[in-house]
């Protein structure tokens, strides 16, 4: 199907004037508190400044622009500045009103710029944008249906040379959810109804909701309600909204996308925030680029200790490593979590607190391309599991029973949480803890007990192939040490006959003597 070319930046959960939570080790400055708290602001103006820069049609803001009930006033003036420059740009802005910034907000906010055109679900016709007379996109945020109405009206225009306007829709999950919650409900009131009518006295039953699904059931029952919602609206684009997590899905009828969020609260919601710019050819095909827009990224970086390593080295080896990750335009501050891996003797050998310090110190900021980077850090340290040749001692029973890192989910403690034996409040108190687990750190924490528990000499966990390597090498300096002696040993017999026979020979020949002192 052809439409015209046309390329739009797509983004989410901005929540302006929402302050970013970080791991601090160090004092918190102003200038750091300041840079925390105008994050998402720097994220929306790095969200504008793309729109400008990539000379997009359009911008498009599916929901959690901002929080309603903080009613911040820095939030509403960033959001009139970042439209002001766009319509001076000529760029249009559609919204989608979300969870956290309902459509009642909206039109409280006073004198919107002429280019902002907010999507209300309670308004039946789509929104479109103009190129000169030719409808480019549309967009809207109800839920109508099908191709004409109940009077067999057209309500979807068709153009007459057959280039159609590229349509845009919205979804969620709780709209999911409650089309579903409606449809049993009305399954329930017309068996009801025929109940009724039944001349028997027995009463029939309302049928009781299907037992519990499995997620991938969900899903697939979601997946396939959107692939209905696009199909009988002609859709060719869903903006899934009320999500955190950066989604995309090719559908036959058209795309579904998420981008995530344009900064992240915190590392539990995602690393770094995104947008996402969208680019659809004449021919209707779709791409989508990543772009960068957090000021504060999350990363996460795993070192492995070897024995003898000193703390010069391991700051150098931390050096090398931020080097060598990318950098975007929209950072400014990096929280770095270092995972120190190793046998529990050489880990045991640095203290955290320590090597936090020194790294704060000595890599307090990162220059990439002429333009520091704020670096904030947090150590941690995984001792590894251990082997030991004896099966039968203790520790080694206890290290047989730890699990695997990869096995340590959120989902064991959901279910612990949801017994019957426990009450609501403390169930509702272990779901939110759940989603807040640091595997690692809870994995350090058992093996350290364990080898204070049951091990009386730590060498003994060292890896017995380190043990062995370490005894190749002792075996190899000897053997050099002894081979070095006897070259040297050998050297000297050969030089002490060179002289011998540039003596003899001195006193017969000179020729002889050069021959055999160049040689």
């Amino acid at each position: 199907m052809p439409f015209q070319p046309q390329r739009f930046i797509h983004a989410a959960n901005v929540r302006l004037d929402v302050p970013v939570s970080v791991y601090l080790s160090e004092q918190l400055t102003d200038e750091l508190r300041h840079q925390l708290e105008d994050a998402t602001l720097s994220s929306f103006d790095c969200v504008i400044d793309n729109c400008i820069q990539r000379k997009v049609d359009y911008l498009l803001l599916s929901g959690n622009l901002f929080v309603e009930a903080d009613r911040s006033l820095r939030a509403r003036l960033a959001l009139l500045n970042g439209f002001r420059r766009l319509d001076k740009q000529g760029i249009h802005v559609f919204v989608l009103p979300g969870d956290t910034d309902p459509a009642e907000a909206w039109r409280a906010i006073p004198e919107l710029p002429k280019n902002v055109q907010v999507c209300y679900s309670s308004n039946p016709e789509p929104i479109a944008m103009q190129r000169g007379t030719r409808t480019v996109a549309t967009v809207s945020a109800s839920m109508w249906y099908g191709e004409t109405d109940a009077f067999g009206i057209r309500v979807i225009h068709s153009s007459p040379d057959g280039v159609e306007p590229f349509r845009i829709g919205t979804v969620s999950r709780a709209r999911f959810d409650e089309s579903r919650r409606m449809a049993r409900l009305t399954e329930s009131v017309e068996d009801s109804l025929i109940a009724l009518g039944d001349e028997s006295d027995e009463r029939t039953s309302v049928p009781a909701e299907s037992e519990s699904e499995s997620k991938a059931e969900y899903e697939l029952a979601f997946q396939s309600y959107m692939s209905k919602l696009m199909r009988e609206g002609r859709l060719n684009y869903l903006a899934l909204g009320s999500e955190l997590d950066r989604t995309y899905l090719n559908l036959e009828e058209g795309i579904v996308h998420c981008p995530g969020t344009t900064q992240p609260r915190s590392q539990l919601e995602a690393d770094c925030g995104l947008c996402s710019l969208v680019i659809v050819d004449t021919a209707g095909h779709v791409t989508s680029e990543e772009i960068n827009t957090s000021a504060v990224d999350w990363k996460n970086l795993t070192l492995r200790l070897a024995p003898g390593t000193e703390l010069n080295q391991l700051l150098e080896q931390m050096r090398e490593s931020l080097v060598d990750i990318p950098c975007s335009p929209s950072d400014q501050i990096w929280s770095v979590c270092w995972t120190l891996k190793g046998p529990l003797p050489v880990l045991q050998s640095f203290e955290e607190d320590d090597v936090e310090l020194a790294v704060a110190v000595e890599l307090d900021e990162l220059d990439v391309a002429r333009r520091p980077v704020r670096l904030l850090h947090q150590v941690r340290m995984l001792p590894d599991a251990w082997d030991l040749e004896d099966t039968d001692h203790l520790a080694q029973q206890y290290a047989d029973l730890l699990p695997e890192e990869s096995t340590i989910e959120p989902s064991v403690l959901g279910e612990f949480a949801a017994q019957d034996e426990i009450t609501e409040g403390w169930s509702k108190r272990l779901e939110a803890l759940a989603h807040g687990i640091d595997r690692q750190r809870l994995l350090a924490q058992l093996r350290n007990d364990g080898a204070d528990w049951f091990v009386s000499d730590l060498d003994e966990l060292y890896p017995l192939q380190s043990l062995s390597d370490e005894a190749d090498i002792s075996l190899e300096s000897v053997a050099g040490q002894d081979s070095t002696k006897e070259d040297a040993d050998s050297a000297e017999e050969a030089a002490g006959s060179a002289s011998s026979v540039a003596v003899v020979d001195d006193e017969g020949d000179d020729s002889t003597t050069d021959a055999v002192t160049t040689s």
